[in-house]
């Protein structure tokens, strides 16, 4: 069971860990205590955008030299999300996940591993495997109520050869989460309209190690740090937005105020275009341009609702929404620091 707790840091360039560096130098971090690393970065966010890989490189190397740990071993001890892709008003920053001070209840995280057999990477058995690991992680933090849970994020491993199977991955591991967490009654990969409500799905392309990080509220979590969770419709529900903040006990109206807007620590979202080609009845070319993909517009769109709301850009919003959310939206977790404290 582990207290955790988030240190947001800005991030001029792709290989700026200039503020993350400097925080392990002087031990405001300590390297050991590190359980997860989330970046938002430059770069196209599709399947040709090397700055990910790169980023995660550093990262890992950063981490790895004070630890005296190799990269790859790094590489399946700890959870390392890197989303490409800072369209719009979306900032790109780096958010690092650090064990914590443990109360009397608070922000928890707990990490499974597993392996997935190639043969059952996006299919039926990874779904069913990916419900053990998020039911495994429940069991470690203690936590038995699926509505304490605020986020379930999913590497999955994938193959990049094969054409659709990332897509298919995804569902498996939004509709396995899902299951865990009593959202769904089964697994049916084939009805969009079975997904989940607070998972974030990643497919990787570098073995068939598999990794969930789990974040909920409980006993002996780090009282200074909260989350909530929540849908999102479409790219303009900034009304589902907010409902998420209030749960946290803050007031988007319309925005939130500047000492509101500080406690916000960390956001990460998944949101696609809708596929009809209608937002609320009105036609969008988000699936048309044959310039910009979809995904780089539909992250412009999310952030900037989202961030319109919080007051700062800091907000790791991906694609490959598939059943991470309604079939038109996505959903949000926020994660912030509670009433009365500060980061």
């Amino acid at each position: 069971m582990t207290a955790i707790f988030p240190t947001r840091l800005p991030m001029a360039a792709p290989d700026d860990l200039g503020a993350f560096e400097a925080m392990l130098e002087d031990g405001r971090l300590d390297p050991a205590g590190i359980v997860s690393v989330w970046c938002k970065t430059r770069g196209n966010g599709l399947r040709n955008d090397f700055t990910k890989p790169w980023v995660d490189l550093l990262i890992r190397r950063a981490i790895g030299r004070r630890l005296g740990v190799e990269e790859e071993v790094l590489a399946e001890r700890l959870p390392i999300l890197v989303s490409g892709g800072a369209e719009g008003a979306v900032s790109p920053h780096l958010v690092v996940w650090s064990r914590g001070r443990a109360g009397a209840s608070g922000l928890l995280a707990a990490v499974e591993r597993a392996l997935i057999a190639p043969e059952d990477q996006g299919g039926v058995l990874h779904a069913m495997a990916t419900a053990a690991m998020v039911r495994a992680a429940m069991a470690t933090l203690r936590v038995s109520d699926p509505a304490a849970v605020g986020l379930v994020l999913v590497r999955a491993p994938s193959d990049a050869e094969r054409p659709g199977q990332d897509a298919r991955v995804r569902v498996a591991c939004a509709q396995g989460a899902a299951l865990a967490l009593g959202q769904i009654e089964a697994i049916a990969l084939d009805d969009p309209d079975c997904f989940a409500h607070g998972t974030f799905v990643v497919a990787r392309h570098d073995g068939p190690a598999q990794q969930v990080l789990l974040l909920a509220n409980g006993p002996g979590g780090d009282p200074r740090a909260a989350i909530a969770s929540g849908l999102l419709e479409d790219p303009l529900d900034s009304p589902g937005a907010a409902a998420i903040l209030a749960r946290l006990g803050l007031t988007a109206a319309p925005q939130l105020s500047a000492r509101e807007s500080a406690r916000v620590l960390a956001v990460i979202s998944k949101g696609d275009a809708p596929r009809d080609g209608l937002i609320r009845g009105l036609p969008h070319a988000m699936n048309l341009d044959n310039d910009v993909a979809m995904h780089r517009h539909a992250r412009a769109a999310y952030g900037a609702m989202l961030g319109s709301l919080i007051g700062h850009g800091a907000v790791l919003v991906s694609g490959g929404a598939e059943a991470q959310g309604p079939p038109d939206g996505g959903f949000a977790a926020i994660i912030a620091t509670t009433e009365g404290k500060s980061a």
